[in-house]
């Protein structure tokens, strides 16, 4: 974690624990979502191939990986509409120190603000939910004190808190070269290979907002993100803590969709799922399984600020002067990391 230049915008650094590595690199790619007025379009911004190379991919590897980051962003820029640029820098270090991690740039707001911002931006059944009485966004500030609330600098976009810009980074993706992934579609679970698909969507959905501070210090106080708000441990009552039995929820705690990982106990990111079925957004997984987006998932990354379209349409791939085969090998590998 380090400062941004200035206030009240934070770099929010962070390494999951997961096989998951994937960049984006200066190619001037750009995803959209098909048939819509408005269109989610994500600016993927690579590295230079040497890059890549040293951290030990080959030419066909570099290939490929492009075509699984540009196939990630296409599951986002299909299910939500948000006429907004996101822009993510892609890049890869040798070894295996790590799968994937993201830097998210920060930006603060107080409680007052963020409700009125996510009440504005209700498009949807679980975004009225989340902003109406009793809902997980309703009702007054549950953190006493002194306390700053950040969203990530793409969700503020999404929200409408600040400007839409193409040139700005929202963030970086970094993933690890030393590990082999499957990079094709539809291959995506391999024996002894990580699904890379499924790493990048991991780490394209932080920068996107979907990460957690539960109380960290950021700013001097108490620091809390836009998601911690989502965590309950029953019916009105909030889990604001990094212990077990927390679970995502739109309405106050009424209904508890899916657990949060228990980072006390088992460490990994408090904002990604406890273990269970094979998902994107798991804190742990490992090689050989696909971890798909699932339906749980597009309702959190709705209620985080996106407008999830209701039925999506097939995602358009425009490459700015590449022309990616979008049926390269792309595979992702969640691994348990103590």
């Amino acid at each position: 974690m380090k400062n941004s230049p200035s206030n009240p915008s934070r770099t929010f650094a962070r390494q999951n624990k997961w096989l998951r590595r994937a960049q984006l690199a200066a190619t001037g790619l750009v995803l959209t979502s098909a048939g819509s007025a408005s269109a989610l379009i994500f600016n993927l911004n690579y590295d230079p191939d040497a890059t890549f190379t040293a951290a030990g991919l080959t030419a066909q590897n570099i290939t490929d990986m492009k075509a699984a980051n540009a196939y990630a962003a296409a599951q986002f820029s299909s299910n939500f509409s948000d006429p907004i640029n996101i822009n993510i820098r892609i890049t890869a270090v040798a070894g295996f120190a790590t799968v994937g991690q993201s830097s998210t740039s920060l930006t603060g707001l107080t409680f007052a603000q963020l409700q009125a911002r996510t009440t504005a931006d209700s498009t949807t059944a679980d975004d009225a939910t989340a902003t109406g009485a009793g809902g997980s966004l309703s009702g007054a500030d549950p953190v006493g004190g002194v306390h700053t609330y950040f969203v990530s600098r793409a969700e503020a976009k999404a929200i409408g808190l600040t400007a839409d810009n193409a040139v700005t980074s929202d963030g970086t993706f970094t993933f690890g070269g030393g590990y082999t992934y499957t990079y094709d579609p539809n291959n995506r679970a391999i024996v002894g290979q990580i699904d890379f698909i499924g790493v990048a969507m991991h780490e394209m959905s932080e920068i996107m907002g979907r990460i957690g501070l539960m109380g960290a210090n950021l700013n001097g106080n108490p620091d809390y993100m836009l998601m911690d708000l989502m965590h309950y441990t029953g019916a009105g009552v909030r889990g604001l803590n990094n212990g077990a039995g927390r679970f995502f929820s739109i309405d106050g705690g009424t209904s508890l969709l899916k657990a949060w990982n228990n980072n006390a106990l088992l460490g990994g990111d408090i904002s990604d799922w406890a273990s269970g079925a094979n998902d994107t957004f798991n804190a742990f997984s490992s090689s050989g399984v696909l971890n798909a987006l699932t339906p749980v998932d597009l309702r959190l990354m709705d209620a985080i600020g996106y407008d999830r379209i209701a039925t999506p349409e097939p995602s358009t791939v425009a490459l700015g002067a590449l022309g990616l085969a979008l049926g390269g090998l792309v595979r992702r590998n969640r691994a348990a990391k103590k």
